[in-house]
């Protein structure tokens, strides 16, 4: 365990800031940031102060970086559409403002604009752009694919849910369910969960006729389903 005075940290002053924080990166580095006026000596007894929880938001962080579970920090990795993108968190100090995210394609970072250093805002805040980008991807690849196109008149209702055990399922009623963490996989995969589900609009069950139904929508799902498996193992396909 770590002794107060003699925790490395990072200070950063600014006229900005209005109130003294501190944050723990995914490098580990422990930053406080504080209002330009305030003095070293402050500073070093709030550090003191809070002693316990650094102590124990490294630890948690190291058994975190272990599991390979995301630590919602400055550095974390998050799939999207196949691919690894570097959570940079940017702190607003007007806590009117909304939570924004945006995505650099270039620099491959997930980019949230956020009013104080929360895991659980930050994770929400993910789950709900998740969510949205998910529907979004589902809804475009409906329309732009041609085979899906033939079940346009047989879906009755299309969702996006909180799901971490499964990437989607359809009901008796053809009502097409899938999971927010569908936006991880890559467009290949992304399109055959959803023949997969449509391929239950003919078959409800696992039985023969629904992978003779799926080698018809999607010739090469055998190669697909094995992709999706490594994906899984490889890297973390949930907010957990």
């Amino acid at each position: 365990m770590l002794d107060a005075n003699k925790i490395d940290y990072k200070i950063i002053k600014s006229k900005k800031y209005k109130r003294i924080t501190i944050s723990i990166k995914r490098s580990q580095d422990i930053v406080v940031s504080a209002p330009s006026t305030l003095s070293n000596r402050k500073i070093s007894e709030f550090v003191k102060k809070n002693e316990t929880w650094i102590n124990k938001n490294l630890v948690r962080l190291e058994e975190d970086l272990r599991t390979k579970r995301h630590t919602f920090l400055d550095g974390d990795k998050f799939l999207f559409l196949g691919e690894l993108y570097s959570l940079k968190i940017i702190e607003l100090n007007n806590s009117k403002k909304n939570i924004f995210i945006y995505r650099d394609e270039k620099t491959k970072e997930l980019i949230i604009y956020i009013d104080e250093i929360n895991k659980e805002k930050i994770k929400n805040a993910i789950f709900d752009y998740y969510k949205k980008e998910t529907l979004y991807i589902v809804k475009k690849t409906f329309k732009e694919n041609l085979v899906m196109q033939r079940f346009e008149n047989k879906i009755n209702t299309i969702k996006v849910q909180k799901s971490n055990t499964r990437w989607g399922s359809c009901s008796s009623r053809n009502n097409l369910n899938f999971s927010f963490r569908l936006i991880m996989l890559p467009r290949d995969c992304v399109e055959y969960v959803m023949l997969h589900e449509l391929a239950h609009v003919k078959e409800k069950n696992h039985g023969p006729f629904f992978y003779i139904e799926l080698g018809i929508l999607c010739p090469n799902y055998k190669e697909l389903e094995q992709k999706l498996k490594q994906i899984s193992k490889t890297y973390n396909v949930s907010l957990a």
